[in-house]
């Protein structure tokens, strides 16, 4: 039997059984919206979280101000140190291309009545990188921190807590009972999501010497450093390369731990994205047992329709048809039931997909995460080619039934 023909008489037989064939090809299509709209989902939330990582410098190192508590085998260091010193120091090594020191605070930022709670920072110029911008005004330069200005960079959700009416430069705050001077505000960064109440930023000798005093004699001058290499793949090299030289600087003898602490970005961000992956392919197994039920009840309907129609497959075989033309028949006729279940199923996810966006943008745009959600054509491809399979399989048994079939006894039947 020739392909067209097999399939003229399989939508033949669909359209002859409506109700039931419409029964089955909700069950695929249920089972393709399933998977395609819980794969698009995962992948979507996959690229949203990777945008909100996308700021983090993973090809770098970032030196921290803690004992190193998890690879420690010796006695535990007296206290965390880390100086400007220190930074200086590092900033000569081979493979480092730069350091950026930073000096963690927090508290209230006052702009007469409007306050806000958040990070306040104290930077170098190096701060600034290439993924970030600036919306409003300058970014603080070298004369700010070497004349210890009491000027201040807020971030966007910051500025506009702390200025509704969008004029914020050259305006006075007051952060920790010291007034500043706003110079700029950075542009939304798509990892703001993350950014709780906002960051206002200030030359690091101002934070050092003004917001914290004790800091300026004290061992810990430098909350953290990220250190950019030259070459990444050099990474553990030029760690191993720090830890010596922090340890002869910080006087350490062989049993002690190190009084600070290395951070590695990359293997965090590898991490999560193993997770989001594991989280993805999780739901699309969850998806799949809608799909595999909407298979059996293809395989159900198929078997019923072997039992309904023995006389025609009696009357075939007894006119010349071979089993193999019998066998084309009713597997042509499952995969075109599953082909239209699926088709069914794209379309819902079309549906669902497009109307979530939709809902997200419209009542939780704060979040980011609705320009994300997009359909991924790869799940809709997978989903569509898992329901052939479904309709190859399923019309396995009931054809192969069928090209059994005795023309005597098929003809019997009444």
């Amino acid at each position: 039997m020739k392909l067209f023909e097999a399939l003229r008489v399989a939508l033949d037989s669909l359209l002859a059984n409506q109700m039931r064939s419409l029964l089955a090809t909700l069950g695929i299509a249920i089972g393709i919206a399933a998977v395609s709209t819980l794969l698009s989902i995962g992948q979507s939330f996959q690229r949203f979280v990777q945008g909100q990582f996308a700021g983090l410098e993973t090809d770098a190192l970032t030196l921290v101000a803690q004992p190193d508590y998890e690879r420690m085998t010796g006695v535990p260091p007296e206290q965390a140190r880390l100086t400007a010193a220190d930074i200086e120091a590092i900033r000569t090594l081979p493979n480092v291309r730069d350091v950026s020191p930073r000096l963690w605070g927090g508290g209230e930022v006052r702009a007469g009545a409007n306050f806000a709670f958040g990070s306040i920072t104290g930077v170098e110029p190096v701060y600034l990188r290439p993924t970030m911008r600036v919306a409003l005004g300058r970014f603080i330069s070298d004369q700010d921190v070497v004349a210890r200005a009491r000027v201040l960079v807020l971030d966007w959700p910051m500025a506009q807590q702390l200025f509704p009416d969008g004029r914020p430069l050259g305006r006075e705050v007051v952060a920790q009972g010291l007034s500043f001077t706003v110079i700029g505000v950075l542009a939304p960064q798509q990892n703001d999501f993350f950014a709780g109440g906002g960051s206002a930023l200030l030359p690091i000798s101002v934070a050092r010497d003004r917001l914290n005093p004790q800091a300026a004699l004290g061992p810990v001058q430098v909350s953290e450093a990220v250190i950019y290499l030259e070459d990444p793949t050099r990474m553990a090299e030029t760690q191993q390369a720090i830890t010596q030289l922090l340890r002869a600087r910080h006087k350490l003898i062989p049993e002690q731990g190190n009084d600070f602490s290395f951070q590695n970005l990359s293997q965090f961000v590898e991490a999560n994205n193993n997770i989001l992956l594991g989280i993805t392919v999780f739901l699309g197994v969850i998806g799949s047992i809608a799909l595999l039920v909407g298979g059996i009840g293809i395989m159900n309907i198929m078997l019923v329709s072997v039992a309904e129609r023995t006389r025609e497959i009696g009357l075939r075989k007894a006119v010349g048809a071979r089993r193999r033309d019998i066998l084309a028949q009713f597997l042509v006729e499952s995969v075109t039931l599953s082909l239209i279940g699926g088709i069914g199923g794209v379309l819902l996810t079309i549906f669902l997909v497009n109307a979530g966006a939709i809902i997200i943008h419209r009542f939780f745009s704060q979040i980011g995460i609705g320009q994300h959600l997009s359909i991924d054509a790869q799940a809709v491809a997978l989903a569509l080619a898992f329901a052939s399979l479904i309709g190859l399989v399923a019309g396995i048994y009931p054809a192969i039934r069928a090209s059994r079939l005795s023309p005597i006894e098929a003809l019997r039947t009444m």
